[in-house]
């Protein structure tokens, strides 16, 4: 995910739970101790935020778990490649499970990834 994208999101997240708490950007940044300004940049993904930032507003917005306000990691999907791929080879005319799929995908997820200490 982008970073941008990624800022986004997060300050969807911050926006979205504010306003169903009914606090104002000027309240909730006086729980946290940030400017206004500050909430108002954070919503819109204009501006990057410290960790112990993210626990404060995860505790300023009653939510349970820090992890509640992250975005999901997006997982590369290599599935419509993959059927693609194996389509136009026709592996023998035969179909895969999903879960065949799955493991090619994930083996070859691994054999791209870089190892370690190789450049």
């Amino acid at each position: 995910m982008a970073d941008e994208t990624l800022y986004k999101a997060f300050g969807s997240a911050i926006s979205t739970r504010r306003k169903a708490l009914g606090l104002t950007q000027a309240e909730l940044a006086g729980k946290v101790k940030m400017s206004r300004a500050s909430i108002a940049n954070i919503e819109s993904g204009r501006q990057n935020i410290l960790l112990h930032h993210v626990y404060a507003l995860a505790a300023a917005l009653d939510f349970t778990k820090v992890g509640e306000l992250l975005p999901p990691i997006p997982q590369k999907s290599l599935g419509e490649g993959l059927k693609m791929m194996l389509s136009n080879q026709e592996l023998s005319k035969q179909t895969l499970s999903q879960h065949a799929e799955a493991q090619v995908a994930d083996l070859i997820t691994t054999a791209l990834q870089p190892r370690r200490g190789k450049a």
